[in-house]
């Protein structure tokens, strides 16, 4: 499924606009002209499903705040703010300049309208920051996630204007990565160990980050990470850990399909584990915390890069010995298998392929 943000421009002399709509009091133009002048009405038309795929959750579908920005293509004011807009709801309406333009659109920033509507660049507003505390509902839910999509267009003067001459469609992806372990199977090779009680108490993400740009190319320093070897941080519990407490005999597979057994980080442009002291930059791993005869023990699987707006599935952990007493180092292979399908959320619109990772 892929959700489209329509935004269809229709121009106008601007002197000729008038509108009662609480939101146009929010606009703003930073380099005004002589001439060329349009005003665009955008809308959120609606969303156009292109192939069967999985859909979101209503939290992580939600749409709030709409901020638009549209930025000069080219020529002397290259990157520069042409306008910008503030929207609490529909109906949308933006004046800007006629020409080549690049349209940005943000869904539900963390940023105050004050803060936005200072930006004067698109090197600015790539370089805004985005918190994983702030991608969360009202309920403290994970959601309300911020989104981010541009397009180029060449705005159009002509008059009359002919029907759909400026319509723009923006597709916009999460900011966010969201990781699930779909399986856990028992299957210990040793009959002594079979015999014993062994349950699941927790999946978590250990060494996830907490922030990423508006803009690709962020590389995250030491102080974005959470969960830092393993350790529990209460802080994003809801984002990054799930409780279980499920015992399992052996043999048997506990499956997670419920939407609550996701899990969300922003994204790790860090692929290489790291065991220097103190902590340093290094990848994200999901941690499978059981007990065995009352002994607790860790199953350590690292991810290697998270991109945004990617589900990365592990389809079954299939467990046949002992984890580690370290809940951040990585469980040796002979003690579980274990794939991972990285599968595009497509619930908005995402260029990256699909794909199979395989650790």
């Amino acid at each position: 499924m892929k959700k489209y943000f329509f935004l269809a421009a229709t121009i106008a002399a601007a002197a000729a606009f008038t509108s009662c709509d609480k939101n146009l009091e929010k606009q703003h133009s930073f380099i005004p002209t002589q001439s060329g002048k349009a005003e665009l009405s955008l809308a959120i038309a609606g969303r156009s499903q292109t192939k069967a795929t999985e859909a979101g959750t209503d939290a992580e579908n939600a749409i709030g705040t709409v901020d638009i920005f549209v930025f000069f293509k080219g020529g002397e004011y290259d990157g520069r703010l042409d306008a910008y807009a503030h929207f609490d709801s529909a109906p949308y309406t933006l004046t800007a300049t006629a020409g080549d333009r690049t349209v940005y659109a943000v869904i539900n920033s963390e940023h105050s309208e004050n803060v936005l509507e200072a930006v004067s660049t698109k090197d600015e507003l790539l370089a805004k920051l985005a918190n994983l505390s702030s991608q969360k509902t009202s309920g403290n839910v994970p959601g309300s996630f911020t989104m981010v999509g541009s397009v180029v267009r060449s705005v159009a003067t002509a008059n009359p204007l002919v029907a759909g001459t400026n319509n723009v469609t923006v597709a916009v992806d999460r900011i966010v990565s969201r990781v699930r372990l779909r399986k856990i199977t028992r299957a210990f090779d040793s009959p002594a160990l079979a015999a014993q009680d062994f349950s699941i108490e927790e999946v978590y993400l250990s060494n996830a980050v907490t922030k990423d740009t508006y803009g690709p190319g962020y590389v995250p320093v030491a102080d974005d990470f959470t969960n830092k070897l393993g350790a529990p941080d209460a802080t994003y519990g809801v984002w990054l850990r799930r409780t279980v407490s499920s015992s399992l005999a052996d043999g048997a597979s506990l499956t997670m399909t419920d939407a609550s057994y996701s899990m969300y980080t922003m994204p790790n442009a860090i692929d290489a584990d790291s065991e220097e002291t103190p902590f340093s930059i290094r990848n994200t791993k999901l941690v499978v915390k059981a007990s065995l005869a009352g002994k607790t023990l860790y199953y350590v699987l690292p991810l290697g890069q998270l991109k945004g707006n990617t589900t990365y599935d592990i389809g079954e952990l299939v467990i046949t010995r002992p984890g580690s007493s370290d809940p951040d180092k990585k469980t040796e292979v002979a003690s579980c298998t274990f794939t991972v399908d990285v599968n595009p959320w497509t619930v908005v619109p995402l260029e990256t392929e699909s794909g199979k990772y395989v650790i």
